[in-house]
């Protein structure tokens, strides 16, 4: 098996991101209309977001979107994951969990990592479980503007 190799995303890989971002979203029955605007902010030179592109043999297989947040409850930087997907035919191969690790490594600074997860998702839970990844019970809400 090819090396995989992660690394931040840059302009070059809008496209990349986008099919495999659309592709998660087709996936979990949401929309797709505002990939594209989310993807340029996370572009932008001070942003607060982490894009990552995880690559197979020069073919992208995985994407995550974090977002630094300062959290007075951790007491201090913390990684928000909006979005970890990889590609179906890398699953179970190890790209999440490697990507995972590459934040892990790469940002010490951060204090905690937090997500969501589906509840019928239980290879996610897994994996999270894995690098203990507490539940926390709480129920997030949004407001769409």
């Amino acid at each position: 098996m090819e090396q995989l190799v992660i690394r931040l995303a840059t302009a070059a890989d809008r496209a990349a991101v986008t099919s495999l971002l659309q592709a998660q979203m087709r996936e979990h029955h949401l929309p797709i209309e505002g990939i594209a605007r989310g993807i340029e902010l996370s572009l932008e030179p001070h942003s607060s977001a982490r894009l990552l592109l995880a690559e197979r043999g020069g073919a992208p297989v995985g994407v995550l979107l974090g977002n630094v947040i300062v959290s007075a409850e951790k007491g201090g930087h913390t990684l928000w994951i909006e979005e970890l997907y990889v590609a179906p035919q890398a699953r179970r191969t190890g790209v999440a969990r490697a990507i995972l690790q590459h934040v892990l490594d790469t940002w010490p600074e951060l204090r905690a990592l937090e997500l969501e997860v589906l509840p019928d998702h239980d290879a996610a839970f897994a994996l999270y479980d894995s690098f203990g990844f507490a539940r926390i019970g709480r129920q997030r809400l949004t407001l769409d503007r």
